[in-house]
């Protein structure tokens, strides 16, 4: 141990300090490895965090005293993946996120209402409204932000026609996940009801990346709203034919092993039919009016004197009834009866699309067997088989051959093997953590490195200079311990037991050398000088007079 002190006094001030510059980065790299090893996983507990919630949380982190990391300019929050559901319940209950600046009804809860002015209620209305619903779009499980903006006209005096509301919706989705129509309907028909007045096809929803997912217009009958409907109409029926087919055909010939496409030519012509239909044959009486009338008339042929009495009934019987007269009996009986015909008014829209053809193209592949050396061979399927898909394709699209149907069965080998796409193998491990894995080789790799070039012959000199410093000393002490210094020095014999000196060593000149002397060595010298002085002065005069 001493001779390592020793060697380590010996070294220059540069080569000191490069040792110490090397141990001490040594010492931090190591530390930085164990850090890293030892390290909690860290998970992100929130995402997309506006300034406000992101300090709000800082702060809570620290006053528990709970590690976290900030990344992503402050909009990402990790901690240790074992406390994040405790957290976020935490967080949760002291209402975090809160969405930045984003209120709801809780508006009106702060600060003293008395004074203000309607404008500025009017403007917390509308504020607490827009909260509300972005909070309640925000809770669906493919929407991770939202933000609604309402336009409420005001009325104006004197006016019978007052202006439509409209609203316009901002979505930030989850991922690369898109909404189906249903869940855009959902959501326009969501802040429809809760807004007075406010129509579906006046809501405007556009998603983070500027895509436009609902036009808002102004009505619905619009050629450029008719052919947007008939549009998504068209691919929505396409899709859902192609992927029943392919849900079809996979459970027979294989997950990956049949592709579908589909062509529907869809009439979305509006038809209005307005029709009356007359049934000759369905009368029915409505109603019936019947008239009759009787008429007795008597004339006589006497001529007696016109007067009241010959006109009465009784004078006529007694003048025995009228001789010589004519009588006059006269009957009319009528009947008008009034029909209705059966009559039948039909009015008729045809809004739907009309297929009027369907074009269906299935690609499917073959079969592979493996041979006994382990080599997969491909062959066709046969005629039969193709013909069976070939039925199973049209009783699943309704095929309609009087309209022109037309579907395809191809049997092509695909561009790749088979394989199973939903196995996984004994390596996924190794990719989900090959980062970290790449990670610890290199800071391995670099450890090693710098223990080989570094540390090692830094090491090695050390205990050379200590096996040298050890030798010199027990030489030192072998010679102390002689009988005399003298007869030691001139016996070169016992120095050096195992070289014969056969032939005279050449002489060195000492004014020749260059270089200078190690401070161990001189004081080493002036200490035996000091301890034997007498020893050391025969060997100098020996030395002058071997000089002479």
């Amino acid at each position: 141990m001493n001779a390592m002190v020793q060697s380590l006094k010996d070294l220059n001030q540069i080569k000191l300090a490069a040792m110490i510059g090397t141990a001490v980065v040594m010492i931090g790299f190591f530390a930085y490895i164990s850090l890293r090893v030892t390290a909690p996983n860290m998970t992100p507990i929130f995402t997309s965090l506006p300034p406000e919630d992101g300090a709000k949380i800082v702060g809570e982190l620290e006053a528990q005293s709970i590690p976290y990391e900030i990344r992503a300019n402050g909009t990402q929050i990790l901690v240790p993946s074992d406390m994040v559901d405790k957290l976020r319940m935490n967080m949760a209950a002291r209402g975090l996120p809160s969405r930045g600046s984003m209120v709801g009804y809780e508006i009106f809860d702060k600060g003293d209402t008395l004074g203000t002015s309607n404008f500025v209620l009017n403007l917390n209305q509308l504020r607490a409204l827009e909260g509300e619903l972005a909070r309640t779009i925000g809770s669906f499980d493919t929407v991770d932000d939202a933000r609604v903006h309402l336009v409420m006209p005001k009325r104006e005096l004197f006016s019978r026609d007052s202006a439509t509301p409209t609203a316009s919706v901002a979505l930030k989705l989850r991922g690369v996940s898109n909404l189906s129509k249903n869940e855009i309907a959902a959501v326009r028909h969501l802040v429809a009801t809760a807004v007075p007045g406010l129509k579906p096809e006046h809501i405007t929803i556009v998603d983070s990346r500027g895509i436009l997912l609902a036009k808002g217009q102004d009505e619905t009958g619009q050629p450029g709203v008719i052919s947007e409907e008939a549009e998504g109409y068209r691919v929505d029926y396409e899709n859902r034919l192609r992927n029943t087919i392919e849900r079809l055909l996979e459970q027979s010939l294989g997950i990956g092993k049949v592709k579908a496409e589909v062509h529907a030519d869809i009439d979305f012509d509006r038809v209005v039919t307005n029709r009356e239909l007359y049934d000759p044959e369905g009368q029915v009486a409505r109603s019936v009016q019947s008239i009759t009338e009787s008429e007795l008339a008597n004339e006589s042929a006497g001529g007696g004197g016109v007067s009241v009495g010959n006109n009465l009934p009784s004078a006529l019987a007694q003048t025995g009834g009228g001789a010589g007269g004519s009588s006059n009996n006269r009957t009319r009986t009528e009947e008008t009866t009034n029909f209705e015909i059966t009559k039948q008014v039909v009015n008729s829209v045809k809004e739907t699309g009309n297929v009027k053809r369907l074009s269906v193209a299935v690609l499917v592949d073959g079969n592979y067997t493996a041979d006994g050396d382990g080599t997969m061979t491909y062959t066709l399927r046969s005629e039969q088989e193709l013909q069976k898909i070939q039925s199973l394709v049209q009783t699943a699209i309704g095929y309609d051959a009087t309209r022109g149907d037309e579907v395809s069965v191809i049997n092509m080998q695909f561009a790749s093997a088979p394989q199973d796409l939903f196995a996984e193998s004994s390596f996924d491990w190794l990719k989900k953590d090959l980062n970290s894995i790449i990670q610890t080789m290199v800071l391995g790799g670099v450890a090693i490195l710098a223990i080989l070039l570094v540390i090692r012959p830094l090491v090695a000199r050390a205990i050379e200079s200590a096996e040298f410093a050890n030798r010199e000393d027990e030489i030192e002490q072998a010679a102390l311990a002689a009988p005399g210094i003298a007869a030691r020095l001139t016996d070169q014999s016992r120095l050096r037991p195992v070289e014969e000196e056969e032939e005279p060593e050449d002489m060195i000149n000492i004014d020749r050398i260059q270089g200078k002397l190690k401070s161990s060595s001189y004081s080493k010298i002036n200490g035996m000088v000091d301890k034997h002085p007498d020893e050391t002065a025969q060997i100098l005069r020996a030395w002058l007079a071997a000089s002479s």
